[in-house]
């Protein structure tokens, strides 16, 4: 298992299948690349300067090379800037910015979710992606925002300016939270049938509140289930983590 220690970033958009940790909390990761190497989904995982939040971040790049290249550096340079920072969704702000700037045309999705190691509290906010889990009080729940700020949340680099939200969800000590690209709800079988949210949904209250490394392997193997064992349509990435 990989450490990562104050003020590191660590991630990136190459296949993994490993387990890492920071002092708040234990992550297992699946990512892999529908055409082998690097893919169109990115991910990155950052620990402030006094080890007390750990932040995560998650996008979903349609297409790969160097759009995809161009995004994971930006997404990097954001996260690193405002490493120290307590508002996320100025992450999503800084790099739709920088996309739009850039003239970024290929749809990016993006998540970004912060644990602080002293409160039982998950900061989460959205570009336009599809809602992290988490579980509490015996089941598993999707994080949807509440309510939201008027053109608020869209994928990065449509308009210029756009507003992402952060929104404040309990978490336990001991909870597990699931975030996971497009690549997942979008896996299909022979007579193409997505995998979708309910078949989600139920692995999840299958999986119940396993280990993350558990809740990783219970969604790959309802995926393969469904497809038939075949994962190439598409860039899949899945993280289960484990607050402290």
């Amino acid at each position: 298992m990989y450490k990562i220690g104050c003020s590191e970033i660590w991630g990136g958009n190459k296949n993994a299948n490993t387990d890492v940790c920071t002092s708040a909390i234990t992550a297992s990761l699946y990512s892999n690349a529908a055409d082998g190497g690097k893919g169109g989904d990115i991910y990155y995982f950052s620990v402030c300067g006094a080890d007390k939040q750990t932040r995560l971040a998650i996008a979903d790049v349609v297409g790969h090379g160097e759009k995809v290249s161009d995004v994971s550096s930006w997404l990097y340079d954001a996260m690193s800037a405002r490493m120290n920072e307590g508002q996320g969704s100025s992450v999503l702000e800084e790099v739709n910015q920088t996309a739009y700037d850039k003239g970024l045309d290929a749809l990016t999705t993006a998540a970004v979710v912060a644990f602080y190691r002293e409160w039982d509290e998950l900061y989460v906010s959205y570009a336009g992606h599809p809602p992290v889990y988490t579980w509490g009080q015996d089941k598993w729940a999707a994080v949807k925002m509440p309510s939201e700020t008027r053109g608020a949340n869209l994928p990065l680099g449509l308009d210029e300016g756009t507003p992402y939200d952060q929104h404040v969800a309990p978490i336990n000590r001991g909870g597990c939270i699931l975030i996971y690209s497009d690549g997942v709800l979008e896996a299909h079988n022979t007579n193409n049938e997505l995998f979708g949210e309910e078949r989600l949904a139920k692995a999840l209250a299958e999986a119940g509140d396993a280990s993350p490394y558990d809740v990783k392997q219970r969604i790959l193997e309802a995926l393969h289930t469904h497809t038939g064992g075949s994962l190439d349509h598409d860039d899949v990435t899945l993280l289960a983590i484990q607050v402290h």
